[in-house]
C-alpha cells in the first residue's frame, strides 16, 4: 500500500519478516522515521519498530512486521473500519477525507471489542483504544507528523478456534516518515535554525503541522497536530494528564539521544540540531496546552 517502493523481506532462519521502504530522493523519510519510532519507545507506545537499512547502493528503512507473520492477526486499517460505522465513508479516497473526523474516530475506536495489545504494559489509567490512540495523536504533535491518514492506522484481527470468534486490538503506531522536516532541503533547515524573523524560524515551521484528521465532516481544512490532540483529548481528559505527565518527565537528553542515533552521514549535525530544536518546541506548546 502506499505510493513508496517498498518489498518484504526475512531473517536468515525465516522467522521475521521486515518492511523495507526505500528513501525517496530530497528526502529523510529514513531517519525521520527512525527518529519518531525512537521517540514513540521513549513515551511507551507501541509502535513499529525501525531500523535504518540500505539495499544495494540505496538507503531505506526496514520496518519490522509486526503481525508477526499473521499470528497476531491481520491488519485491517482505519478506512475499513470506518466504513463500518458510515456505509457512504469514502474508503478508497486518498486525501482530503473530511469524514476522518475527531468524532468519527472516537466512534470507531470505541467498539468494545478493540482491546489494548495484550504484548505491552501501559501506565495505570490507560483502559481503552481511545486512551491509546491519544498517545498516538500526542506522538503525531511531538515529532510533526502530518500523515496520520486513515490508512496510516489500524487494528490487528484474528479469528479463534470456534465460529465466530474473533480477537481484535489496536495495532502499533506506524508509518512516521512525514515527520520532523525531512522534506526540507539541508540548507532550508539551516535557516530556519538560524531564525530571521517572519516565516523563517524553526517556531514558525513547527505550527504549521497539520494533521490528516479534521475536525468534523464537511470542514474544509483538517486539524493542526496540536489541534488533534487537544480536540480528542475532550473524549479522553484521564489519558491526557498520563500522557502528557510522560512527556513532562522525558530529559532533554534523552532527545537527543534520540536524534543521535542517526549517523552523522546520513542526518548532517546541523539538520540533528534543528530536528533537536523542533522537538523541544513542540514539547513545549504541547505542555502549555
Amino acid at each position: 500500500m502506499g505510493t513508496k517502493p517498498k518489498f518484504w523481506v526475512f531473517n536468515d532462519e525465516g522467522t521475521e519478516q521486515f518492511l523495507f521502504k526505500y528513501n525517496r530522493p530530497n528526502t529523510g523519510e529514513d531517519w525521520s522515521e527512525k527518529i519518531a519510532a525512537e521517540i514513540a519507545e521513549l513515551i511507551g507506545l507501541p509502535h513499529a519498530i525501525v531500523e535504518l537499512a540500505q539495499c544495494e547502493a540505496e538507503r531505506g528503512v526496514v520496518s519490522k512486521d509486526f503481525t508477526e507473520m499473521g499470528a497476531k492477526g491481520s491488519l485491517v486499517h482505519g478506512n475499513e473500519l470506518l466504513v463500518v460505522i458510515d456505509s457512504d465513508y469514502p474508503s478508497n479516497q486518498f486525501r482530503k477525507v473530511s469524514q476522518h473526523s475527531i468524532d468519527n474516530l472516537v466512534k470507531a475506536l470505541s467498539r468494545k471489542y478493540i482491546r489494548l495489545p495484550d504484548s505491552h504494559s501501559f501506565p495505570s489509567g490507560i483502559g481503552n483504544s481511545v486512551d491509546l490512540f491519544l498517545g498516538y495523536l500526542m506522538l503525531d504533535a511531538f515529532v510533526g507528523n502530518t500523515d496520520r491518514h486513515h490508512e496510516n492506522w489500524g487494528i490487528l484481527f484474528r479469528t479463534g478456534e470456534s465460529e465466530g470468534e474473533f480477537y481484535t486490538e489496536l495495532a502499533p503506531s506506524f508509518d512516521h516518515a512525514s515527520s520532523l522536516g525531512r522534506e526540507l532541503t539541508e540548507p532550508r533547515r539551516e535557516a530556519l535554525l538560524a531564525g530571521g524573523g517572519g516565516q523563517s524560524t524553526v517556531a514558525m515551521y513547527g505550527r504549521r503541522a497539520r494533521s490528516a484528521i479534521y475536525l468534523r465532516t464537511g470542514d474544509k481544512e483538517p486539524l493542526l497536530t496540536l489541534d488533534a490532540f487537544s480536540r480528542f483529548s475532550e473524549y479522553a481528559t484521564n489519558a491526557r494528564k498520563i500522557w502528557l505527565d510522560i512527556l513532562k518527565g522525558l530529559s532533554e537528553d534523552s532527545l537527543r539521544e534520540c536524534v543521535e542515533r542517526v549517523p552523522p552521514d546520513i542526518l548532517s549535525r546541523s539538520s540533528a540540531e534543528f530536528v533537536y530544536q523542533l522537538l523541544l518546541f513542540n514539547r513545549e506548546r504541547l505542555l502549555n496546552l
